[in-house]
């Protein structure tokens, strides 16, 4: 089928529906089950459209990603015919971390964000620039404080660039919603791994060999320790750089804009200008040097890699502590043997 055909196919769903569907079901559901199946796989496409963040297409919720595996009666395979193909097709590696995510973050109420559990957050104030009429419903995830008005209004004067009379643009402060503590999809080997080795070799130190030290070394092996834990921790426990879902690039020039080309994006016809480009995954526009984490399922800002030991992916906002804990390993782990062997060594003989 030649593109002007899928264009003029594209171009009738999109006047005859109201959105195309990844998910949509070709039959009508004749059996309540089927009916269930349906409202929840409508309710989870909704969903995604109207994330907040720049996400895959995941369940609502932990509790009904909980539900998801216990329908299909296996946390990994979705059926126990399927359990023989299990080293002969490939598999995704995450899959029961994300079932111990489920059956954990259930319990505990957290929230989710693509394979992400949001252990706290909260709302903060800012100020956003507010040109749009009154009643229209905001971008971006913010919430207006009070509904029908805004706490806050200012005016200022700027002048366009051909000279026209300067027009007036309004702010307004609203509630933001920011995520404090938030871990990825192997947290599970953050805490049953990196952590025990850590206090393991740690403690056996601090048993074996700090008694009897100078002061010094006591201080300095306990100041890189410690910030040996807190680096770890705020690489693992903090926001990597999820990014806010964009329905629309930022604004470039107009000669940019026209010479883009055109292309299927998701739910509509677009174009890429300037330095942001849509991703199909998680139907949102991200900048270049952001990208998709198929492990996390959310885009992630200046995106590096994802790392098991820390349970998270790695991106602008845990970066720093990241290095900080990559090179304080290293000196951790060489300050520990030597304090050990050191203390081997120099210990008085029996003969």
């Amino acid at each position: 089928m030649s593109a002007h055909n899928n264009g003029g196919r594209y171009a009738g769903n999109a006047a005859t529906e109201k959105e195309a569907s990844p998910l949509e079901i070709d039959a009508e559901p004749t059996t309540i089950d089927e009916q269930y199946q349906c409202e929840r796989e409508q309710a989870k496409l909704r969903h995604w459209k109207e994330s907040e963040h720049a996400a895959g297409l995941v369940e609502p919720t932990w509790a009904d990603e909980l539900e998801s595996y216990r329908r299909r009666g296996c946390c990994c395979c979705p059926s126990r015919e399927e359990m023989g193909q299990l080293f002969r097709e490939e598999i995704d590696p995450g899959c029961g971390c994300v079932y111990l995510s489920a059956l954990v973050c259930s319990k505990l109420g957290a929230g989710r964000i693509g394979n992400m559990a949001v252990l706290k957050e909260r709302y903060v104030m800012v100020e956003v620039d507010d040109e749009d009429e009154e009643g229209q419903e905001r971008a971006d995830g913010f919430v207006d404080e009070e509904e029908g008005g805004s706490l806050h209004q200012r005016t200022k004067a700027s002048e366009g660039k051909n000279g026209a009379a300067a027009k007036k643009a309004t702010k307004r402060l609203v509630r933001k919603r920011q995520i404090q503590f938030v871990v990825g999809p192997f947290w599970p080997m953050l805490l049953f791994i990196t952590y025990p080795l850590i206090f393991g070799v740690s403690a056996l130190t601090l048993y074996a060999s700090i008694p009897g030290k100078p002061i010094y070394v006591q201080l300095g092996w306990a100041v890189l320790t410690l910030q040996l834990i807190r680096s770890l921790f705020n690489t693992g426990f903090r926001d990597p750089g999820i990014l806010k879902r964009h329905k629309d690039p930022p604004p470039v020039n107009d000669l940019e804009d026209e010479e883009a080309p055109r292309r299927r994006m998701g739910f509509r016809w677009g174009n890429e200008a300037g330095s942001w480009r849509w991703s199909d995954q998680a139907q949102s526009y991200r900048p270049k040097n952001s990208m998709y984490c198929p492990d996390c399922k959310v885009i992630v800002e200046e995106f590096d890699h994802t790392c098991p030991w820390t349970g998270t992916a790695i991106g602008k906002k845990n970066m720093g502590a990241f290095q900080c804990f990559v090179g304080l390993v290293f000196v951790c782990l060489i300050m520990d043997i030597f304090l050990l062997t050191a203390g081997a060594v120099g210990a008085p003989s029996k003969h």
